[in-house]
């Protein structure tokens, strides 16, 4: 966590969702043993959550779409697998990326050498 002041003006309890989700998809959907690291940092006049895991990381073929609703991996199954999820763990980060645009944010899928690597940026608050 990145020193300083993190405020965010918005509703809580979806700001609190979105952390949750993005660590609870990471859970779900990457193998038994994989690291997860949540951070917290300021750019600009952003504050940026991130979350990333050293699992399999997420296929080029679906980074373009990761957003939109009820995106599958090849192979996945509506039981989850590998950290590209199922139809329903894709979703969720399509709910993370409504939750953060209704704050005036961002949520990106960066380049990753390993794992995937999610950041959140919403407006500084007062």
């Amino acid at each position: 966590m990145a020193p300083g002041e993190h405020t965010v003006a918005g509703d809580p309890l979806r700001l609190h969702q979105v952390v949750a989700n993005l660590l609870a998809n990471a859970r779900t959907h990457t193998p038994p043993g994989t690291t997860t690291t949540p951070g917290l940092g300021t750019e600009d006049d952003h504050r940026v959550i991130e979350v990333t895991d050293d699992g399999p990381g997420v296929p080029d073929a679906l980074r373009a779409r990761i957003f939109d609703r009820f995106v599958r991996g090849e192979g996945a199954s509506a039981g989850g697998g590998g950290s590209t999820g199922s139809g329903l763990g894709l979703s969720v980060v399509a709910a993370i990326a409504a939750i953060a645009a209704a704050h005036g944010g961002t949520v990106m899928l960066e380049p990753s050498d390993r794992g995937a690597w999610f950041r959140v940026r919403l407006p500084a608050g007062p």
